[in-house]
């Protein structure tokens, strides 16, 4: 059974329904050319508007990391079980979440 012969079936004995569309005729009227930016500033300055796009800002890439000190961020960690758990002991001893006992523990190294 050829490719041919598959559609045939499908199509219940003829592709007559599956011709291509005919190629559409060019248009008599001519497309105008779009204007500049310039040529639209300066006729809306002529109309009394202004158009006021705002430069985007961009970002200046900085070398290194830079933590932000406002919002977490999720990290994961690969560290013993051991220490895990002296970490998490050192923290409901003395209250603190476990973010605030990483800052304590950041502050300590800071020392070292």
């Amino acid at each position: 059974m050829s490719m041919e012969n598959s559609f045939k079936e499908l199509a219940g004995g003829g592709l007559e329904d599956f011709t291509p569309k005919p190629k559409s005729q060019p248009s008599s009227t001519p497309i105008p050319a779009q204007p500049t930016p310039s040529q639209l500033e300066r006729l809306a300055g002529d109309r009394g508007f202004s158009i006021d796009n705002h430069p985007v800002a961009r970002k200046a890439l900085k070398a290194g990391r830079v933590a932000s000190k406002d919002r977490p961020q999720p990290m994961s960690l690969r560290i013993r079980v051991a220490d895990w758990n002296r970490f998490s002991a050192f923290c409901e001893r003395n209250e603190y979440s476990v973010a605030e006992g990483f800052a304590r523990l950041a502050e300590v190294a800071e020392g070292l």
